[in-house]
């Protein structure tokens, strides 16, 4: 038995010759293009909405409730319930996507020396204005955390 080979082009050609295909083709191409106009406008509208929350952190340095930069909240208070100052930020630790997961927080020691550091979750601490600075409240007993050590990779 002997098979036939068609150059692809007259394969391509012979298939396209059908108007029914050539119109399934077309509507096909033109939902991806839809798509892609669509997962664009997405892309667009994430880049303004993370201008304009940049530009209200800026534009509002004291107010936690618009976003902050980070470099900001470093050396910020953490309250206890009652407000009372118990720690310091020191260091945040962020995920590739963006998403903030640990507050590294330094407890005892004075005006930043000496002490530990412990890792809290981000979602345990609640952004507060105090005296028209940013602080957190922390949900929980920062003294039972274990202390944080950074790996030395060796």
């Amino acid at each position: 038995m002997r098979s036939i080979h068609l150059p692809l082009a007259v394969t391509a050609a012979m298939l396209l010759a059908t108007p029914a295909f050539a119109q399934d083709m077309q509507n096909l191409l033109n939902q991806a293009g839809k798509a892609l106009d669509q997962a664009g406008a997405k892309v667009q509208q994430g880049y303004e909405d993370t201008a304009k929350a940049i530009d209200e952190a800026i534009a509002n340095p004291e107010d936690p409730t618009h976003g902050s930069l980070a470099t900001r909240l470093i050396r910020s208070d953490v309250l206890d319930s009652a407000q009372r100052p118990i720690g310091e930020i020191a260091d945040f630790v962020i995920a590739p996507n963006g998403q903030v997961l640990l507050a590294i927080i330094r407890i005892g020691g004075t005006l930043g020396v000496g002490g530990r550091l412990v890792a809290a979750e981000y979602g345990q601490l609640e952004p507060v204005l105090v005296k028209r600075h940013p602080a957190f409240v922390y949900k929980g007993d920062l003294g039972a955390l274990p202390d944080y050590r950074v790996a030395t990779g060796g």
